[in-house]
């Protein structure tokens, strides 16, 4: 798994409580998580603002200009011992082939794909206090040449926003290499996906025909083909959740899905899929 293996072709496949009396009143407000707005191409990433940013939730706008070409972006936190320059000496060996490397360098935070007319994507997760985070924007290419990137860092400091994540809609949890949580996620709305496992997950979300089940769509699924596929998909994947990293890492994805119907959500980091984990939902 690479860090932008995320797109995976058919083929191969967010109150206020009040306190008052007469003459004194308390307020104890809960903000809303403060937006930085990711710009990211292939070739150039920065963040507005730019940091240092205080600890707590905090929502990132991931976007790309119209038109531009489809790219992943990552917020990461680097493993301990292992600095930016030998990060960037990695990435940039790095090809359509073999793009893995990277993966045991960072824990990634959070990250979204902008491709398939996704121009823009909000994502909140925790911010943690006095860090340094590396954020990548990756082109996305299934080539076996090299792939473009670009990276800058941002600091967080000692202070914390103040910030109260909303209430997701839904939970789907990564665990034991399963998706945990309900059957039913919304068209339009917070989905919240915790990673509790000790490897890195995504969900990529497959819109089913109807009356699609489980063993039809496991057999499509082990089958591998795209014509296998062809029988049970009703259309293109949508990407729900993009990789990130085990260890209690948890993203509140804004999602959007194309329409309502049955889904099927699936991790193919390093064939999760042929272990189990997929799970059919209904998306309305």
């Amino acid at each position: 798994m690479r860090l932008g293996s995320t797109k995976v072709r058919l083929a191969m496949a967010g109150a206020v409580v009040g306190l008052g009396g007469v003459g004194v009143g308390l307020a104890i407000a809960q903000s809303p998580a403060p937006t930085v707005t990711v710009n990211a191409t292939p070739t150039a990433v920065s963040i507005d603002p730019a940091g240092p940013l205080a600890g707590g939730p905090t929502r990132f706008n991931f976007v790309r200009p119209a038109g531009g070409k489809d790219v992943a972006v990552y917020v990461a936190l680097l493993v301990p011992g292992v600095s930016v320059d030998q990060l960037a000496k990695t990435l940039s060996r790095e090809d359509g082939t073999d793009r893995d490397s990277s993966l045991g360098l960072v824990s990634i935070q959070a990250s979204a794909a902008l491709d398939a007319g996704v121009n823009q994507r909000a994502v909140t997760f925790t911010v943690k206090a006095g860090l340094t985070y590396v954020v990548v924007s990756e082109e996305q290419t299934e080539g076996n040449g090299p792939v473009k990137r670009a990276f800058t860092t941002f600091t967080s400091s000692g202070d914390a926003n103040g910030a109260t994540a909303a209430k997701p809609a839904a939970t789907v949890r990564f665990q034991g290499l399963r998706f945990r949580g309900p059957s039913t996620l919304p068209r339009k709305g917070v989905v919240r996906f915790e990673n509790r496992d000790g490897v890195a997950h995504f969900a990529l979300a497959f819109p089913l025909k109807k009356g699609t089940t489980t063993a039809e769509f496991r057999k499509a699924l082990l089958a591998g083909s795209e014509r296998a596929f062809g029988k049970v998909l009703s259309g293109a994947p949508y990407m729900a959740q993009n990789i990130i990293s085990g260890g209690d890492t948890g993203n509140d994805e804004e999602l959007s899905f194309p329409k309502s119907g049955k889904y099927a959500l699936v991790c193919f980091v390093d064939q999760h899929d042929r272990l189990g984990m997929y799970k059919l939902v209904t998306v309305k």
